[in-house]
């Protein structure tokens, strides 16, 4: 396989998720094997179903004691500096999850039919002394086992996409089942805590960690509605820190104690604020627009960190790391988002202007960045385009106008008559609708055209591109980016955002 992806003409990220996935595959099929002859050995019967069973139960203890380890969000933040980060795949932890929790129900599947039709063998074989019933259902390893693929049953079926996004209480609660699971898997297998217990202790460290941490006072400073149901939050919290580009966890305690959501920081660590950029489009989103601004003004200065009746109005953790924090690492990037998918590059936008201002600060390796938006609205335009006119000022100030190209592209078109003046009687030299010397572009980005003008301009170079946006656009780029390194010496490297 890594003379097949070498033959293609792959980037290297593209032969270690290759590489990965071998490494995977392998490292399960050497534990089942491993499992399977050490059973098969020992038992001198012509019962073959026990060590079939055993060796999908050695997977089963490999892979449920692993499925800790990607939703250890700080141990993971802090790995992203280490090596392996060209091992594992950091950016893809809910994938990885996602992926180890489907094989963990395969691997179940053949452990369970392999132990039923093992007790059925020993009940024909010496039915007075076994019966097929009870051994699946009175025994501590058969009882612990239905109990197992129940509590799976549930966990499975509320962290399904649709259910997770409309029923979230459900989808946590139901996750938090996850404890029984492992207390009965302890019971069920005698040998899995050899395998659990390292995950287990760093799991129970990151939780106490984000609860630490969640208790820290953070401050509301005020709120800000912006066009197309955006909101835009202010908060202060001395205990924080992050990277451009990380995100954080929001928790509204007038609204759940325990749901946590995710959310992009939208500031830069240079400032003395964090804040988020919130789309109000479910219900949670939409009651706190309600509870931090319920007479829905422009802006608000709040200025507190407790309601009424003593509650905190926000909790926040973070940050945590994620693809884009890497951005500064290269020398050319591609910054793509759709829609509310800019903040991550809002984030880093305003860390370029502060770091440029102050000599002191340094772009580290970063060179040349190619910024795309694709926005539905023409409104939504409205509460970026402060940042971005300071930052192209900033840079034609500095003679530094060729580090950023602004590509915005308006997929809606101009629907008011208000819009059209705007365009009609704009500045000479600005374009209509954004004051910036960039001109907005109309229609959706032709991306195999743009691939292909970024190949000429970066012969035999390495171009990382970087998205936050639907899962449409996300496979559309990864392909393209597989295609035009496939197709010119420019290498390209695809990273999604993923929380």
């Amino acid at each position: 396989i890594r003379d097949l992806v070498r033959s293609r003409g792959l980037g290297d990220v593209y032969k270690r998720q290759y590489q990965r996935r071998v490494r995977g595959i392998g490292i399960n099929i050497y534990l089942w094997a491993d499992a399977f002859h050490r059973y098969y050995v020992a038992d001198d019967t012509s019962n073959n179903f026990v060590p079939v069973a055993r060796g999908f139960g050695q997977l089963l203890n490999f892979n449920c004691a692993l499925l800790l380890l990607p939703v250890c969000r700080n141990f993971l933040t802090w790995l992203r500096d280490s090596k392996l980060h060209r091992l594992f795949p950091f950016d893809s932890n809910l994938e990885f999850h996602q992926l180890i929790g489907w094989a963990i129900a395969f691997f179940t599947a053949g452990h369970a039919v392999a132990h039923y039709y093992n007790y059925n063998w020993l009940q024909e074989d010496d039915p007075d002394t076994y019966s097929a019933w009870s051994l699946a259902f009175t025994t501590l390893a058969g009882s612990t086992g239905q109990g197992l693929v129940l509590s799976m049953a549930i966990i499975y079926s509320a962290a399904i996409e649709a259910m997770r996004r409309a029923y979230f209480n459900t989808f946590y609660f139901s996750h938090h089942l996850f404890i029984v699971f492992y207390v009965l898997l302890l019971l069920h297998g005698p040998r899995f805590w050899y395998w659990f217990l390292g995950p287990a202790v760093l799991y129970l460290f990151e939780r106490t960690l984000r609860e630490v941490r969640s208790k820290k006072e953070t401050v509301v400073v005020k709120v800000r509605n912006h066009p197309s149901e955006v909101i835009e939050i202010h908060l202060q919290n001395n205990a924080f820190s992050y990277k451009p580009g990380q995100y954080l966890f929001l928790n509204c305690p007038y609204l759940s104690k325990y749901e946590w959501h995710p959310f992009t920081i939208t500031s830069a660590p240079e400032q003395d604020f964090v804040s988020v950029h919130i789309r109000c489009v479910g219900d949670w989103t939409k009651n706190l627009r309600s509870l931090l601004n319920p007479a829905n003004r422009s802006s608000l200065t709040i200025d507190k960190s407790y309601g009424p009746d003593g509650k905190m109005l926000l909790r926040m953790d973070g940050g945590f790391g994620s693809a884009t924090e890497d951005v500064f690492r290269y020398e050319t990037v591609m910054l793509i988002g759709a829609g509310i998918g800019v903040t991550p590059f809002v984030s880093i936008l305003r860390s370029i202007t502060l770091r440029l201002k102050e000599k002191s600060s340094s772009l580290q390796n970063l060179k040349r960045a190619h910024f795309f938006w694709i926005v539905r609205e023409y409104t939504a335009l409205e509460w970026v385009q402060t940042l971005l006119q300071e930052l192209e000022g900033d840079l034609e100030r500095l003679g530094l106008t060729e580090l950023l190209k602004i590509n915005i592209y308006l997929t809606g078109g101009l629907k008011t008559k208000s819009q059209i003046i705007n365009v009609m009687t704009a500045e000479e030299g600005l374009d209509p609708l954004t004051n910036l010397r960039s001109l907005t572009n109309y229609g959706r980005p032709k991306w195999d055209q743009i691939f292909q003008g970024m190949a000429d301009s970066y012969p035999k170079q390495k171009v990382r591109v970087f998205l936050c946006g639907p899962a449409a656009l996300s496979s559309s780029l990864e392909e393209q980016c597989h295609l035009t390194s496939k197709e010119t010496s420019t290498k390209f490297q695809f990273h999604k955002e993923n929380f």
